[in-house]
């Protein structure tokens, strides 16, 4: 995790525990075509975690169980990305969601019967998973922040806070997740999703967050 912050600006880095959760979920069953929501509609797909998750769970539904499910968990997602980016904290990062807790029947999910089965089957399993890419993404982090890989978006944020106009502050999230893609994708008004790896190519990386964060500012 990275936090940091000046005059009118500040900048964070952290992974969240419940996307990590959707996304294994997702790539079990086969769900594809994920795009990344926005407040006025859908970006850009959102690709594959790595290491690759096999979608042991397509086998299990039909064409139509597929079709709702998928449906169902793209609402899920978008509803929580939103979410984060409204009133994202470190908590909210780092602990499952509300409606994750009610274990083993997962109540908050009756309207989504597809995505509350496919919890009831699999979430040990993804709970499992997202640990253990949460304890990977520590050591990134760690590396990056050794690396003095962060400079970059300090910097490209004091710039931009710098250009903005006065009293208004610039507040950048970016949530770094596991993604075979080396690349960025804007959400909301303040969030950024990325690949944890993205750092490590710091010209990739500002190409990407340069426009999205003068977008955001």
């Amino acid at each position: 995790m990275f936090e940091k912050s000046g005059a009118g600006w500040r900048v964070s880095a952290r992974t969240h525990l419940s996307m990590l959760i959707a996304l294994y979920l997702r790539d079990l069953a086969g769900v594809v075509g994920t795009p990344v929501p926005l407040d006025d509609g859908a970006g850009p797909v959102l690709c594959a975690v790595q290491p690759a998750v096999k979608p042991r769970a397509a086998t299990e539904l039909s064409h139509s169980e597929l079709a709702e499910l998928s449906q169902e968990w793209h609402q899920w997602w978008r509803r929580m990305v939103l979410r984060y980016d409204v009133d994202g904290s470190p908590e909210a990062a780092d602990l499952p969601e509300a409606a994750l807790l009610g274990q083993p029947d997962f109540d908050a999910f009756r309207a989504s019967p597809a995505l509350q089965k496919l919890l009831r089957a699999h979430y040990g399993a993804a709970h499992d998973w997202a640990n253990e890419r949460r304890r990977q993404y520590n050591t990134v982090a760690r590396e990056h922040a050794a690396a003095g890989r962060r400079r970059v978006v300090e910097t490209l944020v004091q710039e931009r806070s710098l250009e903005g106009a006065a009293g208004q502050d610039l507040e950048i999230n970016l949530v770094e997740l596991p993604l075979a893609e080396r690349r960025a994708w804007l959400t909301g008004r303040r969030t950024v999703l990325l690949s944890q790896d993205l750092a490590a190519d710091q010209t990739l990386l500002r190409s990407y967050l340069e426009p999205m964060i003068r977008l955001i500012g």
